[in-house]
């Protein structure tokens, strides 16, 4: 096999239960001619010494975040940038909303929230900002990429119960024959990022 393509790697994962199953996994992926750097294997708590060892004695990585194992996959959000796009959203939101409260206020025969004649600008513009903010927020969650930790989320709840999670960052032509090769080794969840067209 190839390496990864330096412009569309596929990301192929899985999980796997115990590490003897995981050291077969990556054992088949090296004799298919994966190269062992571009094959990283993650555990957590006190699987991850154990993770580690089995990295060291294979000759391959041992980087793989047990709380975002698909992290740097093409497609994919990081949790940073997915949090980032929500809270950008939120701000963008958040200052529509206020002009647009600004401006309702002016309105005559407009009344949001019945309040005082004193309080009604500042009533409409905070609750336009509440809404603004809310509705941005979902907005840019929802119109960002996926995030790569919902993406991976079967395989970080087998890392939790002392699994261990298997990544190889291969070009396309390789990725369907190690997606096979991990899921006949008993892998768990096997997936492919990005996807087939």
């Amino acid at each position: 096999m190839q390496g990864p393509s330096p412009t569309t790697p596929v990301f192929v994962a899985c999980a796997f239960k115990d590490v003897a199953a995981a050291e077969g996994a990556i054992r088949s992926l090296l004799a298919s001619g994966v190269a062992p750097t571009d094959v990283a294997i993650g555990a957590a708590g006190s699987a991850r010494p154990i993770a580690g060892q089995l990295a060291h004695g294979l000759g391959v990585r041992d980087d793989v975040d047990p709380d975002d194992p698909l992290a740097g996959a093409p497609g994919l959000a990081s949790a940073a940038i997915g949090s980032d796009n929500i809270n950008r959203g939120a701000i963008i939101g958040a200052l529509a909303g206020v002009l647009a409260g600004f401006a309702l206020s002016f309105i005559p025969g407009v009344q949001l929230i019945p309040v005082d004649v004193h309080y009604r600008a500042l009533a409409t513009v905070l609750l336009c900002f509440i809404v603004g903010s809310l509705a941005g927020a979902t907005l840019g969650s929802a119109l960002a990429p996926q995030r790569s930790t919902h993406a991976a989320f079967r395989i970080v709840d087998e890392i939790e119960h002392h699994g261990f999670a298997i990544v190889a960052a291969l070009d396309s032509s390789t990725a369907p024959a190690a997606a096979e090769l991990l899921s006949a080794g008993g892998g768990l969840h096997v997936m492919s990022v990005p996807g087939a067209e």
